[in-house]
């Protein structure tokens, strides 16, 4: 994943749904994707490990808005194995239903959520999108 512009920059400036990496990691090929999820009165901000994938599955971690991080320049683009006509994806998976594609992760440790979904083309946050499931994406890799 190419880093246009290695400057770091505040997380709040980092458009949704864009790869990033943090400017301190000790691991500079990490390769995170940055979502976002609407308040009642601002945004949160998350984080999303998408490189290497960690074995205990992905989760969305909470970034200050005022956080550093280096943006990528673009949304991820990712390269999808054969999917499954099947409706229960797996923490990690990606799948599509009706309202879009969506990637599911474990919702942030501190919430009494349990799961969260990131729209794959937009980095939104969603809540609920396990119904009418279409196929699923167990096998994926950016580029």
């Amino acid at each position: 994943m190419n880093t246009p512009n290695s400057t770091p920059i505040m997380a709040h400036l980092v458009p949704r749904g864009h790869c990033v990496r943090k400017p301190d990691s000790e691991q500079p090929e990490t390769v995170f994707i940055k979502a976002e999820r609407q308040g009642t009165e601002y945004i949160h901000h998350y984080l999303i490990q998408v490189t290497p994938r960690l074995a205990e599955g992905l989760a969305m971690v909470y970034v200050d808005p005022e956080d550093m991080l280096i943006d990528c320049g673009n949304p991820p683009k990712f390269n999808y194995s054969d999917g499954e006509t099947r409706n229960d994806p797996a923490i990690g998976d990606i799948f599509e239903n009706p309202k879009g594609t969506y990637l599911k992760v474990i919702e942030d440790p501190k919430s009494q959520k349990m799961f969260a979904f990131i729209d794959t083309t937009s980095g939104e946050v969603k809540r609920r999108q396990e119904r009418n499931v279409k196929i699923v994406y167990a096998s994926w890799q950016i580029r």
